[in-house]
């Protein structure tokens, strides 16, 4: 059986779509919120969770899940806070984040 597959908006790389954070839009109430069940209505963005997806995604995600450009930036509800979080508890910390003696 095939997985389904999606596109990491921050590497580009595919990835099975149950290893991927989803990412939808809500204009009702400017946010983007995080849709760990894979279920919301509506355009959804996805993200490995790693730092370095996260990182990249972050500047790419107005476009991927077309927010209007009449949209005030500043006043959207933004999920990197909460998506770092769930990365610092989940996730096995990534091996270029570790500090070793080589490396200091």
């Amino acid at each position: 059986m095939i997985l389904p597959a999606r596109t990491c908006l921050g590497c580009r790389l595919p990835g099975p779509k149950s290893e991927l954070v989803r990412l939808i839009w809500r204009s009702g109430t400017l946010e983007i919120v995080l849709d760990f069940a894979q279920n919301s209505p509506g355009r959804g963005a996805y993200l490995h969770p790693s730092y370095k997806c996260v990182e990249k995604g972050s500047r790419r995600v107005r476009g991927a899940l077309r927010i209007p450009g009449t949209v005030d930036w500043r006043t959207v509800s933004e999920p990197w806070a909460d998506l770092r979080a769930f990365i610092a508890t989940s996730v096995p910390v990534e091996r270029d984040q570790v500090q070793t003696d080589e490396n200091k």
